[in-house]
């Protein structure tokens, strides 16, 4: 597999399930997997979908996100490479709840229910890296409700950033030139926070303005890591 980055959870990263794997096994594990390209806007499952596969998203972006009744859309999650999705389904909840969509073209494998079970059977630390994934996941739609709870759009929109930068509030940051984020739509941004358009142009003008972050083409630079932190932790 390829080892692209991955800010939420990137190079060989803890997403990339079979990390520990020596290359002879590895290699057995990637003749086990079908990957095809798909272009962005590909739905590969939708709420009440029953699941029979899991995903690999080895290039592109990927988000998996939930629809209101009124058709306003919640991401729960963007995905980078390499990592897996769609595995709920795979650890007793059969149906799907969420929709998973391509942001842009991507390489994906598809791996089904009862290959995946061999891989694990035959392989613990996969497991192991499975179950890892899933609690790290857990983790982070916790405090996604928590900040939606309780934070304004400006703390969410700081908090959020710096994620998608794989910075943590606490954890130091090598010096030198500042982390960058994708440069997404005001309308995705949103989507990633439970906001309105109209309100994270708002704030991320306000961020601009304050000196915390700038536009560099198709990125976001986070100028001031030290002030997007105090205001995500508020």
């Amino acid at each position: 597999m390829s080892a692209d980055n991955d800010p939420a959870i990137h190079y060989v990263t803890a997403g990339d399930i079979f990390r520990n794997l020596d290359n002879t096994q590895r290699a057995a594990v990637e003749r086990l997997i079908n990957y095809s390209v798909f272009p962005s806007g590909q739905i590969f499952h939708s709420p009440n979908e029953v699941g029979e596969q899991l995903f690999v998203l080895r290039n592109g972006r990927v988000r998996i996100y939930k629809l209101s009744p009124e058709g306003r859309a919640l991401t729960l999650m963007v995905l980078e490479p390499l990592t897996i999705f769609g595995e709920m389904t795979l650890v007793g909840q059969w149906l799907h709840d969420t929709f998973a969509e391509a942001m842009t073209e991507c390489t994906i494998g598809v791996i089904g229910r009862e290959t995946l079970r061999t891989i694990l059977e035959q392989y613990p630390q996969v497991a192991l890296a499975f179950m890892n994934l899933m609690g790290q996941r857990l983790r982070a739609m916790e405090n996604k409700l928590a900040d939606i709870a309780f934070k304004n759009v400006p703390q969410r929109l700081a908090s959020l950033l710096l994620n998608l930068a794989g910075i943590t509030l606490e954890g130091a940051v090598m010096p030198g030139i500042p982390p960058t984020v994708v440069r997404y739509t005001h309308q995705q941004l949103a989507e990633m926070i439970g906001s309105y358009r109209e309100t994270v142009t708002k704030a991320i003008g306000e961020l601009r303005e304050a000196g915390m972050i700038r536009f560099d083409g198709d990125a976001i630079v986070l100028t001031d890591l030290d002030q997007l932190r105090r205001l995500a932790s508020q």
